[in-house]
């Protein structure tokens, strides 16, 4: 693989992940949320075995965001370690999710990779169903958005709040825009299954998001999210299968939401 091939992809490995207290938080006058300030996950980000990055999924705070209840929600991806030196990898998305009627307000988008710069403004407008989208410097341009849009970090926490709709073999529809682009992200619900992770093992359900524009989730090749099998839905891994052989996403640690790890079972001690 060339070097400016190699520099492509080891990006694109990194910037996939970005396109969270035991119990689960109550919004002062909304629904039963399965997530809540104080919750952080980290993950190592892997290709082919090798620790590419780390990725940080957190719920920040919570405040009153023009007249609505909101929480910040954060993703953070960066390079470490000699891959670092190579080729940097900083971005960051932060957007306000509606804690009551459960949908995006704003979403702020700052991709710096490399050399490479770039920053995306998205301010809906829920109410009128149109949307403020800015790249960089350029004029901001507006859109028409369907009702409940999200922006694409909002829209992993949101399906975290459909427990009673992820039934393996459905499919759920969410409102999505990025990139100029307005449409129903479909997500099929593929399979439960008993993931190993160092912490332990633990119960998931996986499933497959069918994106159609770059944000949190990749939408080159082949992707796949394994979310708790309980109430709160956390993820704890992602993988994507690519061009050249898959990344992987897995929680390292958490904090501020509970996760069933299952302990391995100890060896017998020989006499």
């Amino acid at each position: 693989m060339k070097t400016s091939s190699s520099r492509a992809f080891i990006a694109l490995i990194i910037t996939a992940f970005i396109s969270a207290s035991s119990g689960a938080a109550i919004a002062r006058k909304g629904p039963v949320l399965p997530f809540k300030p104080g919750e952080h996950l980290v993950y190592d980000i892997s290709w082919l075995g090798i620790i590419a990055g780390e990725a940080g999924l957190h719920v920040n705070r919570q405040f009153i965001h023009k007249g609505s209840d909101v929480f910040e929600l954060s993703i953070t991806s960066r390079t470490t370690g000699w891959l670092r030196d190579f080729y940097a990898v900083n971005d960051r998305t932060v957007s306000l999710f509606d804690i009551n009627n459960l949908y995006s307000h704003r979403a702020v988008i700052r991709l710096r990779e490399g050399s490479h710069r770039k920053d995306k403004i998205i301010e809906f407008d829920q109410k009128r169903l149109t949307v403020s989208y800015k790249v960089n410097d350029k004029a901001a341009e507006e859109f028409t958005i369907t009702p409940n849009c999200q922006d694409p970090l909002s829209a992993l926490f949101v399906l975290r709040t459909l427990k009673g709709q992820i039934n393996v073999g459905q499919s759920l529809s969410i409102p999505l825009f990025d990139s100029k682009k307005n449409y129903d992200l479909v997500v099929k619900v593929i399979k439960k299954e008993r993931l190993k992770l160092p912490q332990g093992m633990v119960d998931t359900i996986m499933v497959i998001p069918k994106l159609k524009t770059d944000g949190v989730f990749l939408r080159k090749g082949s992707l796949y999210i394994w979310l708790t099998d309980d109430e709160f839905l956390t993820p704890v891994k992602i993988r994507s299968k690519i061009a050249v052989g898959s990344f992987l996403a897995s929680l390292r640690t958490h904090r501020g939401v509970k996760i069933n790890f299952i302990p391995y079972e100890k060896p017998l001690k020989k006499n």
